[in-house]
């Protein structure tokens, strides 16, 4: 893997993989552009062709040609690298020409199967009938054929024959999921009839799979809609309808319009909401808002408001506040679905998007006036709901707000209500949360010593001559800061050759690269009053670093005079008085160097 790396980074140019999605220009040493990541009207995105590096000075993001195209498409790092790698023109190392062929045959079925049911609704059974109900569904001509929806007629084996006649064997149309196998019997039937289809996409836009509705006039006892089961290119887990052409509105607009269902999807974007998406369930899952979370962290939610649709909004606001997004929720003043409103009032439907509640303050209102406060069970059962909900919150500050707000509306001391939310927190409702929401405030409020860590990882990596001293004549000083990274440079210093390139290297993780590289380009660059990318030149760099060493000893101190606070406080509680006399002796002493 590591030389299929080496060997694609060789053979691509950054500026060649970037300049491919954005306008590069010239500037001193280095490219610059307005960042695709987020809004800006002068450019801080900044491209390092020597070192084969990007970093925005905007939204702090920065990496490699690959963490780029991850960014840009929304892929995994696999996705990319394949991407990449056909590119420049790599095999890739454990590359299976049999696994790939079997899958490109497998999308290859399902494109011409695609064109087939897009053929029996414009020319075939479905012409006047399936087309004519979609017209009046509110469908214009060229949303249906942007969206490509299909129909599979009457019949048993009409796909089967086609695809047979085409030169595909039966074992790889069954693998799509277009077929039925029957029980004890080594015989096929289609799994899709008389259905309007609707093709779902990966990312790329190719076709991986479908969900077919029956058709108006069709057997009603069947499921309203059936889908495509799991297989090698399909899984329902990580399907978002619609996202291959939302994409790039989720990513310029920073949010997506989060829908029910796939005629929602249509409607909405032919009324001229262009970021919108469905999830394939009743709600998120922890895949579809990881993919989500690559475009942007602002989801807006806009489900049914039937006991279903609630319970699905609910549990989806749930997963997202989990995994830090920003949620808001649209409702509909009638009542209807967005299919519905895109249909009779379009510009309606816009207005309620645009008009959406945070979810906490949707919900927060929603359960008031569901219950009645005055009445003591009632007031319990809002605290539960609100609790419940407040619990999935990340930011410290947020909970610290809804929490003190319930307080006072419901008449309750907060200090209730925080033991509540611990007790539901050690019943197994909130735990894993919970921890990260103790990391969340710790990195809001970080210390001293941290701070000063950063300084010196950051010094030293622009500095190889810093960092030779460092780890020669103050590694003793400097490895009790107890971090992980520092200690890591001092022990492969020499190994490294003392240099930030060779350093990433070494580094196992994407936390320490990230955290390295973040550290290196904040002490290396910065942007002037014209909004130019340049290099800061330290002056005395010794001098600095001895600086640096003397703060860390002065907050190493602090620290050791916190814990004999502590431990001198527990000896007199015990009436210790050798303990006390000794040490009172170790913080005068160490008060006096503090001096």
């Amino acid at each position: 893997m590591a030389n299929d790396l080496e060997e694609i980074k060789n053979r691509l140019n950054i500026v060649d993989v970037l300049g491919e999605y954005i306008r590069l220009e010239k500037a001193g040493s280095n490219y610059r552009a307005l960042c695709p990541f987020h809004n800006e009207k002068t450019p801080s995105f900044s491209v390092n062709e020597e070192k084969q590096f990007w970093h925005c000075f905007g939204c702090q993001k920065h990496g490699d040609i690959f963490s780029f195209v991850m960014e840009m498409e929304g892929l995994e790092f696999r996705e990319a690298l394949k991407t990449l790698a056909e590119k420049a023109g790599v095999k890739l190392q454990g590359y299976s020409p049999q696994k790939t062929q079997e899958k490109n045959r497998t999308l290859e079925i399902l494109e011409l199967a695609t064109k087939w049911y897009e053929y029996q609704l414009w020319n075939g059974p479905g012409k006047i009938k399936i087309l004519g109900y979609l017209r009046e569904r509110g469908l214009k001509d060229e949303t249906i054929r942007e969206f490509r929806l299909g129909y599979a007629p009457k019949g048993w084996r009409n796909i089967l024959t086609f695809l047979i006649k085409r030169g595909f064997k039966v074992n790889e149309i069954f693998k799509t999921g277009i077929l039925v196998k029957k029980e004890n019997k080594a015989d096929y039937y289609d799994r899709f009839r008389e259905r309007i289809m609707f093709p779902i996409a990966d990312y790329s836009g190719r076709v991986v799979g479908y969900s077919a509705r029956v058709a108006p006039g069709g057997d009603e006892s069947q499921a309203k809609y059936v889908n495509t089961p799991e297989t090698e290119v399909y899984h329902k887990s990580k399907i978002l309808y619609g996202i291959d052409k939302a994409k790039g509105e989720v990513r310029q607009k920073n949010s997506v319009l989060l829908v029910e269902g796939n005629m929602d999807v249509i409607a909405a974007s032919q009324a001229g909401i262009k970021n919108v998406m469905a999830v394939s369930g009743t709600a998120l899952t922890e895949d579809q808002i990881k993919i989500i979370k690559r475009y942007t962290p602002n989801i807006k939610m806009f489900f049914d408001m039937d006991s279903a649709g609630e319970l699905a909004t609910k549990k989806s606001i749930k997963m997202g506040l989990a995994n830090e997004m920003s949620i808001s929720v649209v409702t509909l003043p009638s009542g209807k679905d967005a299919a519905d409103l895109a249909r009779e009032n379009p510009e309606a439907l816009v207005k309620s998007v645009e008009e959406s509640l945070p979810a906490m303050e949707y919900f927060y209102k929603k359960t008031f006036s569901n219950f009645d406060k005055s009445k003591p069970e009632d007031k319990k059962k809002i605290s539960e709901i609100i609790l419940d909900m407040i619990s999935n919150i990340g930011s410290a500050i947020e909970k610290s707000h809804w929490i003190k707000k319930l307080g006072e509306d419901l008449d309750v001391a907060e200090t209730i209500l925080t033991g509540l939310l611990k007790r539901a927190t050690l019943e197994g409702r909130t735990a894993e949360k919970t921890d990260s929401y103790g990391k969340d405030d710790e990195r809001g409020f970080r210390g001293k010593i941290e701070i000063l860590a950063d300084e010196i990882i950051g010094l030293m990596l622009v500095s190889a001559e810093i960092w030779k001293k460092a780890a020669k004549t103050k590694k003793d000083e400097i490895t009790a800061l107890k971090d992980s990274l520092l200690n890591f440079m001092l022990e492969k210093g020499r190994e490294a050759g003392f240099s930030f390139d060779n350093l990433i290297k070494l580094l196992k993780t994407d936390k320490e690269k990230n955290r390295a590289e973040n550290l290196y380009f904040k002490k290396k660059y910065r942007l002037d009053l014209n909004n130019n990318l340049e290099e800061i030149i330290i002056a005395d760099q010794d001098r600095e670093l001895d600086e640096i060493i003397v703060e860390i000893k002065r907050e190493l101190k602090k620290e050791k005079l916190q814990k004999i606070t502590h431990d001198l406080k527990v000896a007199e509680e015990k009436k210790d008085q050798e303990a006390i006399k000794f040490l009172r002796s170790e913080f005068n002493k160490i008060c006096q160097d503090l001096v």
